[in-house]
């Protein structure tokens, strides 16, 4: 069962929550609640749950910060909002973090179990791609619970050796307690192994630096992954060919933060023009032309759930509301308000029938 965390400073509120969630049937158990975003933190720490649903006025540490602390520290837990749009500022922090869902008071039971499924599918497909990866028997492990937070810090890990990310990967590194890094000491050399060779790194080179020897220790390790950063950073600046599912990876993580192709150029130490030639030919597309489908897609999935245009704009990107009613036109022949009023015939269309056959 996936374990869930609920952070609102309301008993009732998460008494509410508590009773609108069909945990059984989708395979979920609630691990703990808490009150403010702080006591939040700490749980997650011990509790390790996959799905945080939490509210965003809190005293303390409130929604923003508790969403940018998960978002950075424990990037693999799914997270659902409740709120109001009108708290806009918070739910340009729930996109911006990547929330699962965002449902507003008082709360739809449908909607919650809609976004509870649908964190589920999530994480049994995250887990899944984990297990066919992973080269170690995760059974060593005694606890579901144990199992569950090496691979929460397995995926931080991989994530910040994609990103080249020093302090990330030693912040992953010491996480790892000792009994736990005895059991799966071979397995973060081989994920380290597997890194190496996508950036053609040759890992006999590093292994003999400093007589380091292959006893398990953190220390050792965080000298192995410190020597393949650094001779991974190296090779991005003197490659001549690119690795284009990174350069794919990295725009789908970041298209919401304003990337363009001189951001993605300058981060893989590639010219702009070699970026450009390369991903047009891997992928058949131009970049810039990739980029804006995946703004307006989000677009269309925050106005189908009932954001207002001009916020679908902002939080994609586009400060200027007439130019983002270009590009949308463009992408799909229609302006966002007719695209608007066509969804909303067809819902009361649906409703429509489904009344009669009733």
């Amino acid at each position: 069962m996936y374990r869930v965390l609920i952070i609102d400073d309301e008993p009732w509120s998460r008494e509410v929550v508590k009773s609108l969630g069909e945990w059984e049937k989708l395979n979920l158990t609630i691990a703990g609640e808490a009150e403010d975003g702080n006591t939040g933190l700490r749980l997650i720490e011990s509790l390790n749950p996959d799905i945080v649903i939490t509210d965003m006025r809190m005293p303390g540490l409130d929604g923003v910060g508790l969403l940018k602390a998960i978002n950075e520290k424990f990037p693999v837990i799914k997270i659902i909002v409740i709120s109001g749009y009108d708290d806009f500022v918070y739910l340009k922090q729930a996109v911006t973090s990547r929330a699962t869902d965002y449902l507003l008071k008082p709360i739809d039971p449908n909607e919650l179990n809609v976004a509870l499924a649908k964190c589920g599918v999530e994480l049994d497909r995250s887990r899944s791609a984990d297990y066919a990866r992973a080269n170690v028997e995760y059974s060593v492990f005694e606890q579901p619970e144990q199992r569950d937070r090496y691979l929460n810090i397995r995926k931080q890990l991989r994530n910040s050796l994609l990103e080249l990310d020093a302090e990330g990967v030693q912040e992953c590194l010491r996480k790892l307690d000792e009994r736990m890094l005895a059991k799966i000491a071979q397995d973060l050399i081989l994920l380290v192994e597997e890194f190496a060779a996508e950036n053609e790194i040759v890992l006999k080179q590093v292994w003999d630096r400093g007589g380091y020897s292959f006893d398990g220790t953190i220390d050792s390790l965080a000298y192995i992954y410190e020597e393949v950063l650094k001779d991974a950073i190296a090779f991005r600046h003197n490659r001549n060919r690119l690795d284009l599912s990174d350069v794919t990876l990295f725009i789908d993580r970041h298209f919401q933060d304003n990337i363009t192709l001189d951001t993605v150029a300058n981060y893989f130490h590639v010219s702009k023009e070699h970026l450009s030639r390369s991903f047009k030919a891997h992928t058949g597309r131009n970049m810039t032309d990739y980029i804006v489908q995946l703004k307006m897609n989000k677009a269309q999935e925050m106005m189908e759930g009932g954001l207002p245009i001009k916020h679908a704009a902002e939080l994609t990107g586009y400060t200027d509301i007439a130019y983002f009613y270009r590009v949308f036109k463009k992408q799909f022949g229609i302006t966002p308000g007719d695209w608007v009023k066509q969804r909303e015939a067809h819902q009361n269309r649906a409703i429509k029938d489904n009344n009669i056959l009733e």
